[in-house]
């Protein structure tokens, strides 16, 4: 199991459905490492989906720069089986973070 996270924006292009665009793809990511975003966040990865972008951003700002501060809690945390580190879990979390502060309106869309 795995997350693919991008943000979409709706455009009113006169068309009977809006048109989405993807400002911001950040991939895929195991979910071997959401016990740290877990306890980054507060909350489940997960539950951001369908937030604006701006409305998350503090919270992942929050969530990076935790996650920067305690990295022996973090890293203690790395799966067993090798997939998933502290470090991949911190870059992935630190670009969906950035991705939000710069497109605010965007709206996240994760699946899993």
């Amino acid at each position: 199991m795995s997350y693919d996270i991008h943000l979409e924006v709706a455009v009113d292009t006169g068309g009977p459905e809006p048109h989405l665009i993807c400002p911001a793809d950040i991939g895929n990511m195991t979910a071997n490492v959401s016990g740290m975003w877990h306890d980054a966040l507060g909350y489940p990865l997960a539950k951001l989906d369908g937030r604006t972008a701006g409305n998350a951003a503090p919270d992942l700002r929050r969530a990076v720069t935790d996650m920067e501060l305690h990295p022996a809690i973090y890293r203690a945390m790395e799966p067993d089986n090798g997939w998933g580190s502290y470090d991949g879990a911190l870059d992935y979390l630190r670009r969906l973070a950035d991705a939000c502060a710069q497109h605010p309106k965007a709206t996240i869309r994760i699946s899993h």
